[in-house]
């Protein structure tokens, strides 16, 4: 996000809980870089408590987590599909393609912008391997209804969880519902390491072959447990594991959990109360948290009633030192879906509403004038150009 540092109020800042140099001290210390050691296995400890999750293999990125998704299913000598939204980050798309399968898009639902199930249900074929959900915004897509749906075709559901740590639907962690959850680290996250991600393993049939491939596909590991006297190649794998610095500075991130959770919800609850009275005169809509769910309050975005509003709300801010995001530009309508066949026409709904969402800057330093700020000016514009 560095497009945003010269800005009077920044859309994000990385959290710093004040504990990361105490950690990376330590691994100076041990003389131990390379990953997989003291720190990396603390941090899956962790994760794995708070998600509670019976496998968590941390990775040096979301990217990453889903890549290996995409070597453990896929069947080189199969034609293979994978369907999910089109409104999703590139990784999401581009680690499944480089693996071979073929991209299979479908709607989102416009008073959430997550899967749209019933679409879903008019693409599946007979050569369909998984489904992705993706949580936007740290909501919950509907992950029940997409676990029936993979059961009753027999193929697998992957959570893509990246923005979603933190975030329980019916007490449940996101990530946790299908066969695979992935969770992004990113600085643009609640919880960061600079870069990094968690692969959670829900399937049981797939954590050892997990674990091959985030070492170089061998069986190392194996060997410095005892189990084997040599490791040889035994899957298809990548380097996919954080360094020790990498862990380091995500233990001291996820010990400070509580205290940045607390301070985001206070953010999020601000900007409702303030915004309160724009929203009950319909000049907008913001996401609405259900009983069943827990947020890890990850962002605050606002629904435009066109996109010509959002472009001019956006621009107002900007010129007013107020630095805003759109979201994501649609893989259907982006260069590389249309070389894979895709016209911006194929998905009306994703392409209208992508084009009104706002993300308002939301992060654990904005302070209480901050948010004033920003709202005082959103109130402003819709006083000048209602």
């Amino acid at each position: 996000m560095g497009e945003h540092l010269n800005k009077k109020i920044n859309f994000n800042e990385p959290f710093i809980s004040g504990d990361e140099i105490e950690n990376i001290k330590k691994v100076f210390s041990s003389n131990q870089f390379y990953g997989l050691g003291y720190f990396t296995k603390k941090c899956e400890s962790a994760i794995s408590k708070i998600t509670n999750s019976n496998s968590c293999i941390l990775t040096d990125s979301c990217t990453s987590a889903l890549e290996i998704v995409a070597l453990l299913l896929r069947d080189f000598e199969k034609q293979q599909e994978i369907i999910m939204p089109s409104y999703t980050f590139s990784s999401t798309a581009s680690a499944f393609a480089r693996a071979g399968f073929k991209i299979i898009f479908c709607e989102i639902n416009p008073n959430d912008m997550m899967i749209n199930v019933e679409d879903v249900k008019k693409r599946i074929t007979k050569e369909t391997v998984a489904i992705v959900s993706v949580h936007y915004g740290g909501q919950a897509a509907d992950v029940i209804s997409i676990n029936e749906l993979c059961k009753s075709h027999n193929i697998y559901h992957l959570e893509d969880s990246a923005q979603a740590f933190n975030s329980y639907f019916q007490s449940k962690h996101l990530g946790t519902f299908g066969d695979f959850g992935t969770i992004s680290f990113h600085e643009t996250k609640n919880i960061h390491s600079g870069l990094g991600g968690a692969l959670l393993v829900n399937n049981d049939l797939f954590e050892t072959r997990a674990r091959y491939i985030l070492e170089r596909g061998t069986n190392r590991q194996q060997m410095l447990k005892g189990i084997v006297d040599k490791y040889t190649w035994v899957e298809i794998g990548g380097s996919f594991a954080p360094t020790e610095l990498q862990a380091a500075f995500l233990l001291a991130q996820l010990n400070n959990l509580g205290k940045n959770h607390k301070k985001r919800e206070q953010v999020y609850k601000l900007y409702k109360e303030e915004l309160h009275d724009l929203i009950q005169k319909e000049y907008f809509t913001c996401p609405m948290h259900g009983k069943d769910f827990q947020s890890n309050f990850h962002a605050f975005f606002i629904m435009l009633k066109s996109s010509n509003i959002c472009d001019n709300l956006r621009s107002f801010l900007n010129d007013n030192g107020i630095s805003s995001y759109i979201g994501y530009v649609p893989l259907h309508s982006s260069p590389v879906g249309k070389k894979m066949g895709y016209q911006s026409s194929d998905f009306q709904i994703t392409e209208e509403y992508s084009k009104r969402l706002l993300r308002l800057p939301f992060h654990n330093n904005l302070s209480k004038e901050n948010i004033y700020e920003v709202t005082k000016l959103i109130k402003l514009f819709f006083k000048e150009n209602v």
